[in-house]
């Protein structure tokens, strides 16, 4: 009951199964990358609409600040 041989077999038997893990942990990670990146290029059009839309409307905020930074300077009190 013990032994060289129950340690080393207990020990052989751990590093199998986790080499094993860790291999099945790099394929499960490298699938889901996988269907991430597809996901994102399907999604890239509208996100890219979007942040052109975002970008328009910003400016056109700051373009509103810098007409009227007088109205802006009384209702906010620089």
């Amino acid at each position: 009951m013990g032994g060289f041989a129950a340690g080393f077999s207990a020990f052989l038997v751990a590093s199998i199964v986790l080499v094993g893990l860790l291999f099945a942990a790099a394929f499960g990670v490298a699938g889901a990358q996988d269907q991430t990146i597809k996901s994102i290029r399907a999604h890239a059009p509208s996100v890219k609409r979007w942040g052109g839309w975002i970008l328009v409307g910003v400016g056109a905020w700051f373009l509103s600040l810098a007409i009227f930074a007088d109205f802006f300077a009384d209702i906010f009190l620089v």
